[in-house]
């Protein structure tokens, strides 16, 4: 028995080397990397970076180490040109108005670690039409099951059997094949409009589903039939351009646009892996990909979304000692992980 606490504490004790000894030395030597805020410029027509000058003032630059003012970027800094009588009224050979460009302003993104975890099958369903014209706060949730979708008032959680129908009723005459892969929605009052959710049926087919005066409305969106989506937001921005961000089995992003036409671009993306961050205007979406080894832009126009430029940034890359850790920036699980020389 003594023997047996013997090699027990000696397994413990070089575990928490293992654990402790690695993390001693990152926190000692590594070097905090710090990347500037970069979109793609409709007037300097590059990728444009912001720095701050000599502790005081900010400035962006190009990929050239050209250094420009606010200038550069009209679009995200309009209502600070607009208050200062310097925003342009004419951009791209268009004219251009301040309501415009903030409408056409968006931000999109994700997280590996809310891509990869567990979630109970619960779905809160908005009124996409509210009475009082402002979304209000959920009152029922839908409840996907191996079978069917139920949906249920959250106050005395009871089934609504007519909605229930509805929805289910709707879905299989479109062609639904239970169970639901993925849902995606957005159940807040903190946003222009409701959208409802996009979900994947049993055949990775799209379709959509929200509530409209009370009344379950379903959809089908055939051209996304063929991509085998595997990962998808709803978008709901406020120029209702589109009304979600795929991403195909091939790992390519695709917009999908209210009226069920995909465009998939020329971004690759593994929402598994990668952090995401969109920042849409008037004229250029800058979409950022990022991983321990780097980030990735690629600038998409509005209208159609063709690439017109793409850049990388690579991170200097760190060695460290071999290690066992128990967490992982790309999802929330606990359990044993052992990691390489080179991060």
């Amino acid at each position: 028995m003594k023997k047996f606490n013997d090699w027990f504490l000696a397994l413990s004790a070089v575990a928490a080397l293992a654990c402790a000894l690695p993390a001693l030395v990152r926190l000692i030597t590594a070097k905090p990397e710090r990347t500037p805020f970069t979109l793609y410029s409709c007037t300097v027509h590059d990728f444009t970076s912001l720095y701050q000058d000599d502790g005081r003032d900010y400035s962006f630059v190009d990929r050239a180490g050209n250094v420009h003012g606010d200038e550069a970027q009209p679009l995200f800094y309009a209502s600070i040109l607009a208050s200062k009588g310097a925003l342009p009224d004419t951009l791209e050979g268009r004219a251009v108005t301040l309501e415009e460009i903030e409408r056409n302003n968006l931000i999109l993104s994700t997280d590996p670690r809310d891509v990869n975890k567990t979630v109970p099958p619960v779905y809160p369903l908005m009124e996409s039409v509210p009475e009082r014209l402002e979304l209000q706060d959920p009152e029922e949730a839908v409840v996907s099951r191996k079978e069917a979708l139920y949906i249920y008032h959250m106050g005395d959680r009871a089934l609504d059997a007519e909605k229930t129908e509805q929805l289910n009723d709707g879905l299989r005459e479109q062609g639904f094949v239970f169970p639901a892969r993925l849902v995606d929605g957005n159940p807040t009052d903190r946003k222009d409009h409701d959208e409802g959710y996009l979900l994947t049926d049993a055949r990775n087919r799209l379709f959509h589903f929200k509530q409209e005066n009370g009344q379950i409305q379903v959809e089908h969106f055939p051209a996304a039939d063929d991509l085998n989506v595997k990962f998808m937001k709803i978008t709901e921005f406020e120029n209702r351009a589109t009304l979600g961000m795929l991403v195909t089995g091939e790992g390519r992003m695709a917009f999908l646009r209210p009226d069920g036409t995909v465009t998939v671009t020329e971004v690759s993306f593994d929402p598994e892996k990668e952090d995401l961050l969109i920042v849409g205007d008037l004229f250029y979406y800058t979409v950022k990909t990022a991983t321990a080894a780097g980030e990735h832009f690629w600038a998409l126009r509005s209208s159609d979304f063709s690439l017109v430029d793409s850049m990388d940034r690579p991170y200097e890359r760190h060695w460290t000692l071999p290690s066992l850790r128990f967490t992982s920036p790309v999802d929330s699980y606990v359990k044993p992980r052992l990691t390489g020389f080179q991060e």
